[in-house]
This record gives C-alpha cells, sequence and structure tokens, in this order.
C-alpha cells in the first residue's frame, strides 16, 4: 500500500541560522530526526526503540548553539528510517522495492549490503525492519520531497560558503 508523499512545505529538514552563509562552514546533521510518521511505524516489524537505533540522537540538540555564532545547518527531522539523507539517492535494495520499474539504476555499496541504504532494511538486533516492500510511487515521493531538496539546499549552501571563503581570502 503506498502512502502519499509528504506536503510540499515538509521538506523533511530545517534550515537553521543564516540562510546566506557567514562563515564558511557548514553543518549538515542527515540522521537527526525524530518524526515517525504513524503509517511509517505501522509498517514497520520493529518498535520504535529500534527505529530509534538509526539515529544520531540529540546531535541537533548540540550543534544548536552554533547557530547563535553564525554557523548554518541542515538538520534532518524526518527519520533516518524514513529515508538516509546521507546516501544516493539509487542506493537502493531492489528486494525492498514493489513495482521497481526495469529502466532504474540502482548503485550498490558496502553500506547497502549491510543493510543501511537509502532506506534502511536491516540492523544488528532486527534482520528485517520492514514488515514488507515499498511502493516505487512512494519511494519516489521521499527521494523527491525529502531527499533532493536536502540536497540542493545543501548544494547552495556550500556554493555560497565557497564563495566566502573565497572573498574573504582575497581581502
Amino acid at each position: 500500500m503506498d502512502h502519499p508523499a509528504p506536503a510540499d512545505s515538509d521538506r523533511g529538514f530545517d534550515l537553521v541560522g543564516p540562510d546566506r552563509p557567514e562563515r564558511p562552514v557548514i553543518l549538515s546533521i542527515p540522521h537527526a530526526g525524530r518524526e515517525y510518521p504513524p503509517a511509517l511505524l505501522a509498517r514497520a516489524r520493529v518498535g520504535a526503540d529500534m527505529l530509534h537505533r538509526l539515529e544520531d540522537r540529540w546531535v541537533d540538540l548540540l550543534a544548536g548553539p552554533l547557530a547563535a555564532q553564525g554557523y548554518t545547518m541542515l538538520i534532518a527531522h524526518a527519520p533516518r528510517a524514513l529515508i538516509d539523507l546521507n546516501r544516493h539517492e539509487r542506493e537502493i535494495d531492489p528486494a525492498m522495492i514493489a513495482g521497481l520499474p526495469r529502466d532504474v539504476a540502482l548503485h550498490s555499496s558496502a553500506k547497502l549490503r549491510g543493510g543501511l541504504g537509502l532506506l534502511p532494511r536491516r540492523m544488528a538486533g532486527a534482520p528485517e525492519l520492514w514488515r514488507g516492500p515499498f511502493g516505487w510511487a512512494e519511494v519516489e515521493g521521499r527521494i523527491a520531497h525529502i531527499h533532493r531538496p536536502y540536497h540542493a539546499t545543501l548544494a547552495g549552501l556550500m556554493q555560497a560558503a565557497r564563495t566566502l571563503l573565497f572573498v574573504i581570502s582575497a581581502a
């Protein structure tokens, strides 16, 4: 059963601090998400406590005070169990997808083979996290509404930080 993609206003992450970097450092916190949609939890074969183990729990709170000092941060609030923002958008285990089109090229990696691809499949203590595969349309929605905007925002911030660094070094 496919679930709708998040609303456009819910990109799965927050931009904290200046949107035009004041410092040549950008902090990306892709595994801070703690907002588990009820539909996702209902699909889990394991309890929420097991899914929490995928998080870099509370790292966003440790980094938070840096915003007051002028640092720019991207902080995920979509949980890693929903989509891992630290993976390539095609780093997908095909066994986790129902209706995967033949023409979709997937990427492999050691992390993926270990169960931690774009959609985490398993981890120590939990051989299978999900009751069954996710529909391709749902996964495409997660990529389009969360993963790509996160990476586009991060790329823009990094370009702005590089420009700032160039201006600082030229002065």
